[in-house]
């Protein structure tokens, strides 16, 4: 082990204490809340496999999420600890700190050490990143998975060899079943390599490719073939679009959940439209909402493109909804005033580092920016309505403001 990654690996303890420092501090394992996770962990343990109460509609069979958190949660439950959640909270501090070494690894190697080393740091007192370990919810599980991925598609492209192959496929497909936008995210990061290379070694890394897209799509086949037998059509991962995207595009959309009054966006469907949609599965359920939102996009594109714009502008700054509403906002008011005081300078020393990049490190650029572009659309076109969506790439937005820092740093020297 060299002398980087042993600092490397110290961060990582460090975050690690920090972590669970904040776990205990904020107190929030005893009855937290668990919203729909919860709801189908409890369901797993009770022998009801996976069902959920889900949106419009009764308790029944769902795939509105993917099932690696509620495995997680499942399993604790299931095992009978005493606190079970204070256990996920511990296991989220750990996946949150091993973020640490992850990122510190691929910004070295995509940038350099200097600013792997100071992305590092950043992410070791990061303040979202050790927050939300207490939440439960998949904000942590997630980021950690999108970080894992982008250090193996970093590493096999450095090494294209069978064995790294082997892993990125099994990483990446884990990865599917806990952060769906990874199926678009992946292959853009993949391409941008591919086409980096000499073309007479491109087709060197073509079959390896190949195997590893075999391999995470043999790890998502079961779920998908769950689904298809559940709800009688194709859903590879998850049945949650449809409900997102007409929920941010209707007569009343506001680019987040609620309508500008405070009223959650299923109560403005009629009473009969609700027993209809109710009387369907789920994913036939959101399928129907989907289609009606496409036709209110085609009817309104000048409204869709402003609502486009400012759901940007909620996933990166943050979105109005504690403002409107109390229901489901379970932070504190300062919590939100805070992500805004930490969210803007990062936003700034990020776009300094975007600029230095295109400079002197574009081909990294052009991963971090598919990246952080892979992970807005998603959002930017349905509802922007929690902080813990933009979670899972903040790290690049810290790699890109480490990148400013560094360049900073060696000018200072210099003098």
């Amino acid at each position: 082990m060299n002398r980087f990654d042993r600092f490397l690996w110290l961060l990582t303890l460090i975050g690690l204490l920090i972590r669970v420092a904040a776990v205990f501090v904020l107190n929030d394992y005893r009855a937290p809340i668990t919203a729909e996770y919860g709801i189908v962990a409890h369901n797993l343990v009770a022998g009801k496999g996976f069902t959920g109460g889900g949106w419009l509609g009764p308790e029944q069979p769902t795939a509105l999420n993917t099932p690696l958190y509620p495995l997680l949660l499942a399993f604790w439950l299931w095992i009978g600890v005493p606190l079970p959640f204070l256990a996920v909270e511990l296991v989220q501090a750990a996946l949150s700190a091993l973020i640490v070494y992850l990122i510190g690894k691929v910004a070295a190697q995509i940038f350099n050490h200097v600013v792997g080393t100071v992305s590092a740091i950043g992410i070791t007192v990061y303040p979202p990143l050790i927050y939300f370990c207490k939440q439960v919810s998949p904000a942590i599980l997630t980021a950690f998975w999108v970080a894992l991925v982008f250090y193996v598609v970093v590493f096999f492209f450095a090494q294209p060899t069978g064995g790294r192959a082997a892993l990125l496929g099994v990483v990446w497909g884990m990865g599917l079943l806990a952060e769906p936008i990874l199926l678009a995210a992946v292959p853009g990061v993949i391409l941008l390599y591919w086409f980096r290379q000499a073309p007479s070694e491109r087709w060197c890394s073509v079959w390896p490719l190949a195997g590893a897209l075999l391999l995470a799509a043999l790890i998502v086949l079961p779920w998908t073939v769950r689904n298809y037998v559940v709800f009688h059509r194709f859903v590879p991962l998850k049945t949650s679009f449809g409900l997102n995207f007409w929920m941010g595009n209707n007569p009343n959309a506001t680019g987040f959940l609620y309508t500008m009054a405070g009223e959650p966006m299923p109560h403005t469907l009629p009473p009969e439209r609700v027993a209809y949609l109710a009387s369907l599965n789920e994913a036939e359920r959101y399928a129907v909402l989907q289609r009606e939102a496409w036709q209110w996009v085609i009817a309104h594109p000048d409204r869709f493109l402003e609502l486009t714009i400012k759901r940007i502008g909620y996933l990166w700054l943050i979105s109005p909804t504690f403002q409107i509403t109390a229901e489901n906002i379970v932070e504190p008011s300062y919590f939100y005033l805070l992500r805004y005081a930490i969210q803007i300078p990062l936003l700034i020393l990020a776009l300094i580092g975007l600029i230095i990049a295109y400079r002197h490190y574009r081909a990294a650029l052009l991963i971090c920016l598919w990246w952080l572009v892979a992970f807005t659309m998603p959002y930017a076109i349905s509802v922007a309505g929690n902080t813990r969506y933009r979670l899972p790439v903040e790290p690049v937005l810290v790699m890109l403001a480490a990148v400013a820092c560094a360049a900073a740093l060696s000018r200072w020297r210099s003098t």
